[in-house]
């Protein structure tokens, strides 16, 4: 969902309609799409007239050995030559070495390389050759195009364009024919050619092929899913009932003229955006016309709710961007990017960092809540983070390392939690609670609270209660900021998900808080099971459970088959899910239950 290849899956589900615009364009009598590495021949000839006419110094390289003919153009050359599927690379020496060195040569005292749009496509160059030996250039430059508030095009954009015009008949093969026509032109006047001119050419040819790359991961991935199932349908049906133009509301009551209260219904950006995101779920080849218009039309009612500080919504405001952005996300469309890139930075206002007065040895300190003044938490947070990434921010910007410290303090493990001492007491007002650190690998709700219950030590401290919707945040967030498997903290937390499995509660909470509090928020974890364990890229675990004969066992866990079946189970007639046993943020709503049912599975290929 939030990894480059999940959010491209849901588009390479291909529409079963062709767009008038590429009717002409495609070949009608060819409808298989090719696959492997397109335009390797086209990509090489075209290097190589530029790496022949540089080497001899004509048709106006920037210097000598340059590949292109200013800061742009050969940022460009070389971005492309990085992503084609020759994987050019700094250890390719001569190739790009005098590119490379040309482009240094042009850096700007402030970290840029001249207007936002060079510096961004340099960044995207010395990225793809060497992002580990040029970190800090490409961070300092980074920090110059957030300052400037600039949101150039990049290559990532051009493959993004092309997949969102892939149709039934017309594929990256298709977008790439005009490029590969004029390399032939190129080829025959090399001393002529105009490098600017070949640099898109080359870009455009790289574009498709990375694309056409993508299809065929998407295409094997689908080979593996399970089909679009009859609950999934009929959930789908139940929801298209519920929305007015794409569009879902939220009914609550309100005085009329004579004083008395009566329900009303208004159109809901965060409910809408659920309800897209639910109906997106269903793969873009199995929709109709008529169901691909409605999730259009509820897209574009989305786009024209953004306030003019980028934010969604009138209350909880980071809460209601983020889900509108996870809504906006799924749809892929380029045309969306100022929308996403305006959220972006209303999004990153909202995290408690030193641009708000924090000290990092806050306890709020890279967090974020429901917006404004208010204090964060793991699940505002993950969302936030996941929104972040789905707007293009990378997994080590400073805003999503930050989020490493807020989310360590969230973790029930010693070796990495450094946060203890008195905070207000959840139930007793004016009373406080000392709190410490549990080391089972769970998380809370935020540091030294849990809606789980406290665990109280001999010499009265208080250990806040890891549970599962939030250990299961906590593992989706350990991802989003790039933390690899490997790490302990990940490792931890997947421990203590394997000691802990069941889909039958949200497991954690004290016993001692009663029944109904294991169903608190149940729709809400398997929503965010699905979406951990599928980007941490788990597909199966271990389980130590006790055999019926009182021996200590291991059983493996097929996660999606068991989540499949078990959301499955629990389905209304009507195609719906409600949370019977515990109504609880808002689980008492079937709209925003089933919305939660049909993200969770999307995850259970």
């Amino acid at each position: 969902m939030f990894r480059a290849l999940s959010v491209v899956v849901s588009v390479l589900l291909l529409t079963p309609f062709v767009s008038s615009q590429h009717e002409a364009a495609a070949d009608p009598g060819k409808s298989a799409r090719q696959s492997g590495a397109i335009f390797k021949r086209e990509i090489d000839d075209l290097l190589a007239v530029l790496r022949s006419t540089a080497r001899r110094g004509v048709a106006s390289p920037a210097k000598k050995g340059v590949l292109g003919g200013d800061v742009l153009s050969t940022a460009k050359i070389l971005t492309a030559m990085g992503h084609c599927s020759r994987r050019y690379h700094i250890s390719d020496g001569p190739v790009v070495r005098p590119s490379l060195d040309y482009l240094m040569a042009n850096r700007m005292a402030d970290g840029s390389f001249g207007n936002a749009v060079a510096t961004a496509w340099v960044l995207d160059a010395l990225a793809i050759m060497n992002g580990e030996g040029y970190s800090a250039e490409i961070g300092v430059g980074r920090k110059w195009l957030e300052a400037g508030e600039h949101n150039p095009e990049s290559f990532q954009h051009q493959v993004q364009a092309k997949l969102a015009a892939v149709r039934v008949d017309y594929f990256p093969e298709h977008m790439g024919a005009g490029a590969a026509g004029q390399v032939r032109g190129m080829q025959r006047a090399p001393n002529n050619v105009d490098r600017a001119a070949a640099a898109d050419v080359l870009v455009t040819l790289a574009a498709c092929q990375s694309a056409n790359a993508a299809l065929d991961q998407a295409a094997s991935k689908q080979g593996q899913a399970t089909a679009w199932s009859s609950a999934q349908e009929k959930a789908f049906g139940w929801l298209l009932q519920r929305q007015k133009g794409g569009v879902f509301s939220v009914s609550f009551p309100v005085p009329n003229e004579k004083g008395e209260e009566v329900m009303k219904s208004f159109p809901d950006p965060a409910l809408t955006g659920f309800g897209l995101m639910a109906l997106q779920s269903k793969p873009m080849a199995k929709r109709t016309k008529a169901e691909q218009e409605t999730i259009t039309t509820g897209l574009n009612w989305l786009l024209k709710q953004q306030n003019e500080d980028g934010t969604f919504g009138q209350q909880v405001l980071n809460y209601t961007t983020s889900v509108v952005v996870g809504a906006l996300a799924r749809a892929n469309n380029p045309l969306h990017a100022p929308v996403m890139a305006k959220a972006q930075k209303a999004l990153l206002m909202f995290q408690n960092i030193e641009a708000g007065g924090y000290d990092s040895s806050d306890r709020d300190y890279g967090s974020i809540g429901y917006g404004g003044s208010q204090r964060g938490d793991l699940s505002n947070t993950h969302f936030s983070m996941e929104a972040l990434r789905a707007t293009g921010l990378p997994e080590d910007h400073e805003a999503m390392q930050k989020a490493l410290v807020f989310l360590q303090r969230t973790q029930n493990l010693k070796s990495a939690n450094d946060f203890k001492g008195k905070v207000p007491h959840p139930n007793k007002p004016g009373a406080e609670i000392e709190i410490a650190s549990g080391d089972d690998g769970g998380a809370a709700y935020y540091p030294g609270n849990s809606a789980a219950g406290y665990v109280v030590k001999p010499d009265g401290t208080a250990i806040a209660r890891s549970y599962g919707s939030m250990t299961y945040a906590l593992l989706k967030s350990y991802t989003l900021a790039g933390v690899k498997g490997d790490d302990p903290r990940v490792q931890a937390a997947v421990k203590w998900i394997q000691n802990n499995w069941t889909l039958a509660v949200n497991p954690g909470s004290d016993p001692a808080l009663g029944e109904k509090v294991k169903y608190q928020g149940l729709f809400y974890y398997y929503m965010v099971l699905g979406q951990a364990l599928d980007a941490a890229e788990i597909e199966s675990f271990e389980r130590p459970q006790v055999s019926t004969d009182g021996k200590p066992v291991v059983a493996t866990v097929a996660w999606r088959k068991e989540l499949k079946e078990h959301m499955e189970s629990m389905q209304q007639a009507d195609g719906s899910w409600i949370n019977g046993k515990n109504g609880r943020w808002m689980e008492s709503m079937p709209l925003l239950c089933t919305c939660y049912a049909m993200v969770a599975l999307q995850h259970c290929r």
